[in-house]
């Protein structure tokens, strides 16, 4: 017998509502920064790997701490506000992608739960049909029946 069920505890009305409304001031913060690049500009601009931050760090702490060091042409106030940017939307990008496999674990939970409940009531359907003089059955059945194509293959039981 597979094990089904596997997602026990459900989303509540008061949750998804509260989700939903974080998830609109997320939106609406970010929504004056946001910059909707092509993807010519997303090639052009998303070169800086990471040996690139590392120098980026490097010329960051020469300024913060020998500044006698740092370029008179760099505008070193927008350089911090661009480097702070940067750090907090790194952190929060860790954050939503812990969220995001949260997320994607109780989709994958709950669709697993579902498939297992439609497999049962399918068979269960093809029993009654069988077995039970009741309408409506071998409609059902002729109607999910494009969800197990006859392909002549027949599992293997383990």
């Amino acid at each position: 017998m597979p094990i089904d069920n596997l997602g026990k505890v459900h989303f509540s009305d008061k949750q998804i509502h509260d989700i939903n409304q974080a998830l609109a001031v997320l939106t609406t913060a970010l929504e004056d920064m946001s910059v909707n690049l092509t993807p010519a500009e997303h090639r052009k601009y998303g070169r800086v790997k990471e040996k690139n931050k590392l120098l980026i760090d490097k010329v960051k702490n020469y300024h913060d701490n020998v500044p006698q060091l740092s370029s008179t042409e760099v505008d070193w106030e927008e350089f911090n506000r661009d480097y702070n940017n940067r750090f907090q939307a790194s952190q929060m990008l860790f954050k939503i992608k812990s969220i995001e496999n949260q997320l994607i674990n109780i989709k994958i939970v709950g669709d697993y739960d579902n498939y297992t409940d439609a497999l049962r009531d399918y068979q269960y359907a093809k029993y009654k049909n069988r077995f039970a003089s009741e309408h409506g059955y071998e409609r059902k059945i002729d109607d999910m029946a494009v969800f197990f194509p006859r392909t002549g293959i027949t599992k293997k039981k383990i």
